[in-house]
């Protein structure tokens, strides 16, 4: 059914939910900066042929700013021009900004600032200088910097479409998905043509759970770019979210035979051999991924995930632990693990990765909703539920957290409240059978009557079995019959909805004894990433029995 791990496509989770470290994100920046650099240093030496012979013989210019030489003898011959004092002082402010871009090549950040600091201070209309000191900003984690100097490139040439773009990726950066979005509505009316703008733009509106616009924009990058894989790979994962696993199958092929060596689409297809529960499928694709690129985070932390499905969960925080030893700041290989503790009841340890989740990503709401978890597991409803607050109120449009919070009102909480949690959480989602069923329990237990059958649900495939049960239709042990399925994980996962939804359909008829027993196989064979494994332990509790 639902399940609580973030980081997968399961049949429920956000895009959004799925959120990877930003540079996994592919907003495509086609290296930006440095081909504007590069063509401006053309520009310049055209003219510098024309210059005074004394400077036309003087190759120390064009040595300093030549990507092709090593970055130490840049830096040297850079050096050498500053400390020319026949050096004109256009010609310094240029010698500091390719010092600059040698000491950044390098790792030198502060030394690179300080000589963008002096290009700026010499030359103040210099917008590379202000766009690479923002790149610069934003290696160093300072976001906030970083904004400032596109805010003032922006400033100096408000009609480059490129800068507004880049403002955009540090706004999405911070999770600031709407503000991102408005930049690039500005770079896409400035430059209609840029396939990037719209790529970027589809991933974002992907992120605050717009997927209509999302197709969209991502068709028209496709459109404007057949062979743009990034954009076929990010469309993929759209359909993935609306559950059209069959399209986002087509589109990640499609993607790999653009691109044989595109990480990011074995990835996203492994995601949805997870989706599936074809785990070890899931677990193949990611080991293409490392194949290809064995520093690309996001391919461990995904197969992290489908390790702790199997519930392999030594070897899920060993391939977190790595993801987080590639990208520190991956506050979804946190969440990840958090959830991984958790199954292995290490609480503490848990909240910990959460927390630092959000250090690292403030503005994440699935990072609060698994706090809210993690409190239900440690039995400390009161904090539970201001956490599940806060995942609503950063991101209300996500059914999800009001399910979350439903369920977790349910067992604890106002029986009114709960309900109306359940109700809004079908409302966005009215397809969905599991929220049609939570809708249905609580209603019930509250004393009203079932809807079930009014539901627009898919009667032909699993859980009708469920729905069938709960509106008396068959019997129990026919429901528990109907769940056999060839695939032993399937099959699992599907007696583990049997045994919980009967114990639930026993409790409204008030046959407490005979659902003890069946919570307790939920407790012993169901998945520990399944709600319903967490739903059981409230359960019991509230009947005042011990899990």
């Amino acid at each position: 059914m639902v399940k609580n791990l973030p980081d997968q496509a399961g049949t429920r989770s956000a895009i959004c939910n799925n959120v990877p470290s930003f540079s996994d994100m592919m907003l495509h920046r086609y290296g930006r900066l440095t081909k504007v650099a590069q063509c401006y240093l053309a520009c310049l030496a055209v003219l510098l042929a024309f210059g005074p012979p004394v400077m036309a013989a003087d190759n120390r210019l064009h040595n300093c700013g030549d990507d092709e030489l090593d970055a130490p003898k840049r830096i040297v011959v850079c050096t050498s021009l500053l400390e020319d004092k026949a050096v004109s002082v256009n010609d310094q402010a240029l010698a500091h900004f390719n010092r600059a871009n040698a000491l950044d090549g390098s790792g030198e950040y502060d030394r690179a600032i300080a000589d963008l600091d002096q290009a700026i201070a010499l030359d103040p209309n210099h917008i590379l200088a202000f766009r690479r000191r923002a790149e610069i900003w934003m290696k160093k984690g300072d976001k906030a910097r970083a904004i400032a100097d596109y805010d003032q490139a922006i400033r100096l040439d408000p009609k480059d479409a490129s800068i507004y773009r880049d403002r955009a990726d540090v706004w999405a950066s911070k999770m600031f998905y709407k503000r991102a979005i408005a930049e690039y509505d500005q770079a896409i009316s400035l430059d209609p043509k840029n396939a990037v703008g719209y790529n970027n733009r589809g991933l974002l509106w992907s992120y605050i759970d717009d997927a209509d616009r999302a197709l969209a924009d991502l068709s028209q990058a496709i459109t404007l770019n057949p062979h743009y894989a990034e954009a076929v790979t990010n469309r993929g994962r759209v359909w993935s979210y609306k559950g059209e696993y069959d399209l986002a199958l087509a589109d990640y092929d499609y993607a790999i035979a653009i691109n044989p060596g595109y990480v990011q689409a074995y990835d996203s297809r492994g995601l949805v051999w997870a989706s599936r529960h074809k785990y070890d499928d899931a677990i193949s694709d990611y080991n293409l991924a490392i194949a290809i690129d064995a520093g690309y985070a996001g391919a461990y932390r995904n197969r992290a995930a489908a390790w702790s499905d199997k519930g392999k969960y030594d070897t899920a925080i060993a391939d977190y632990d790595q993801a987080i030893f590639l990208n520190p700041e991956d506050a979804a290989a946190y969440l990840g693990r958090c959830y991984v503790w958790l199954y292995m009841a290490k609480n503490n340890r848990a909240i910990n990765d959460c927390t630092q989740a959000l250090h690292y990503a403030p503005n994440y709401p699935s990072a609060y909703e698994a706090l809210g978890i993690a409190s239900m597991y440690k039995t400390d409803y009161v904090e539970a539920f201001a956490n599940f607050n806060e995942a609503v109120r950063r991101n209300p449009k996500f059914a999800g957290f009001y399910q979350s919070r439903g369920i977790a009102g349910f067992y604890f909480g106002p029986a009114a409240k709960a309900q109306a949690d359940l109700e809004k959480s079908a409302q966005m989602q009215p397809q969905d059978a599991y929220s049609a069923i939570w809708v249905d329990l609580a209603r019930r237990r509250n004393g009203q009557s079932s809807i079930l059958r009014v539901a627009k649900l898919d009667m032909t495939k699993w859980p009708a079995p469920l729905v069938r049960m709960l509106l008396g239709d068959q019997a129990p042990e026919v429901t528990l019959k109907a769940a056999d399925d060839p695939d032993a994980t399937i099959r699992n996962e599907q007696v583990c909805e049997a045994n919980f939804y009967t114990a639930e359909f026993q409790r409204l008829q008030h046959r407490d004894d005979e659902t003890l027993p069946l919570y307790r196989l939920v407790l012993s064979d169901c998945p520990k990433h399944f709600i319903e494994y967490l739903a059981a332990i409230n359960a019991l509790r509230s009947m005042g029995k011990a899990p």
